[in-house]
């Protein structure tokens, strides 16, 4: 018991001859090697779909003399949100924690068709999205499916699934297009970059139909 307490009270005078600056100072380490252990989530890469329309090939023989206005898109969920969706089973599909897009879908998926739009010369005008022109004719884009298929079994591929309405405005209101086209890529390599890149030429092939479409209608 003796003992003890010398070694106790030997201890209690040496912490009162420590300056108070020096305990902060201990304290500050023993946090920070606190912290230092903590291992920090890996952040979600980013991404966008991009698009090569060039002006190799376009139909300008027939080209429309209107003027389109691009609405933004409709996309549906669970493509609505800024994460890459993916399926790795028949059950459904679940988001890539580590994959996502840079910006939103509604905006991203807009501007692609209307970059492509004004690449291809389709139409006599296509309007900006802050314009206040009147435009002949809409476009209407509804995203069905914007997905990247990781299911075994089979090749992985990134499929791309949109709706397409282009209406006459003004009176009388009149659909003059309305169709559904499906496009799978192949995903050559493996990551989220191979896989986003797969879907960018899944949806060109799509604009592509698209564009198809427009030229066969009647004049």
């Amino acid at each position: 018991m003796r003992d003890g307490r010398i070694v106790t009270a030997g201890t209690a005078m040496a912490r009162s001859f420590l300056p108070r600056s020096c305990w902060l100072a201990l304290a500050l380490l023993a946090l920070v090697a606190g912290c230092g252990s903590v291992v920090d989530p890996p952040r979600p890469r980013t991404f966008l779909v991009h698009l090569e329309p060039g002006v190799e090939g376009a139909r300008t023989e027939h080209k429309s003399a209107a003027t389109v206005y691009v609405a933004p898109a409709v996309v549906t969920a669970p493509f609505s949100g800024r994460s890459l969706v993916v399926r790795q089973t028949e059950l459904g599909f679940m988001t890539d924690p580590y994959a996502e897009f840079a910006a939103s879908p509604v905006s991203m998926w807009t501007d692609a068709v209307r970059g492509w739009l004004e690449a291809r010369h389709l139409f006599e005008r296509v309007l900006p999205s802050d314009s206040s022109a009147d435009a002949s004719l809409t476009l209407e884009t509804h995203l069905l499916e914007a997905v990247v298929d990781r299911r075994t079994g089979q090749p992985p591929a990134s499929r791309v699934t949109v709706r397409f309405l282009l209406i006459q405005n003004g009176q009388p209101y009149h659909v003059l297009l309305d169709r559904t086209f499906t496009r799978a890529e192949p995903v050559n390599g493996s990551g989220a970059e191979r896989e986003v890149a797969a879907l960018s030429v899944a949806f060109e092939h799509v604009l592509r139909d698209l564009e198809a479409a427009v030229t066969q209608m009647p004049d």
